[in-house]
């Protein structure tokens, strides 16, 4: 990595700590720059605008959780056994880098997150669908699209994430229960000949 794209990166993960603590109206650029310990001006040499870097921020969330996750993955597993990796791995990666998830929440559900955005190329969600479209031709999920396969994952791992980051120190659940939700989400997605025996 050239000495630029380190400056790009560091400027990216200082935006992301930012953000995580301050939200997007927060997190002016100026802080970002001191934060990252670079002279204000040097920001708008890798971005356009406060917005250019918001949005490039979200590629570079999904690029590292592609990279991260897609590393780990062994396709020479028997396919329930990648399942239970990827829950493993992808809690692994948001308990370590709280400010992805605390991003992404906050990105969704703002005007960035358009129609065209949502379209574009996208290197995590196509190797995920991928994933468990391979799922699908060794016969081991339901025949449903991946697309809703991955939503209904995702969406429990980010569901665990949340607990685990706001509301376990209050709650203290067992790490035998919590080890209940990928087996239940699971039992929702396999072919239901399949047996129950989890690894």
């Amino acid at each position: 990595m050239d000495i630029n794209q380190d400056k790009k990166t560091l400027l990216l993960e200082s935006a992301l700590e930012l953000i995580r603590d301050h939200g997007f109206h927060g997190t002016p650029v100026s802080m970002v720059a001191k934060h990252a310990g670079v002279a204000a001006g040097t920001v708008y040499t890798y971005f356009q605008s406060k917005d250019d870097m918001i949005k490039e921020l979200y590629t570079y969330v999904k690029s590292q959780i592609y990279l991260e996750i897609s590393s780990k993955d062994d396709p020479r597993l028997p396919f329930q056994s990648r399942f239970y990796a990827l829950w493993k791995n992808m809690t692994g990666l948001y308990l370590a880098k709280p400010s992805f998830q605390r991003f992404m929440e906050q990105f969704i559900s703002s005007p960035f997150n358009t129609a065209e955005l949502q379209q574009s190329v996208d290197v995590w969600r196509e190797w995920l669908e991928l994933f468990f479209q391979q799922g699908i031709e060794q016969n081991v999920l339901r025949p449903l699209s991946p697309k809703i396969l991955a939503i209904m994952v995702l969406g429990s791992i980010i569901s665990q994430i949340r607990y685990l980051t706001y509301f376990n120190s209050k709650t203290q659940l067992m790490e035998e229960e919590l080890g209940l939700i990928p087996q239940m989400v699971w039992d929702g997605i396999k072919r239901q000949e399949l047996s129950d025996s989890y690894p």
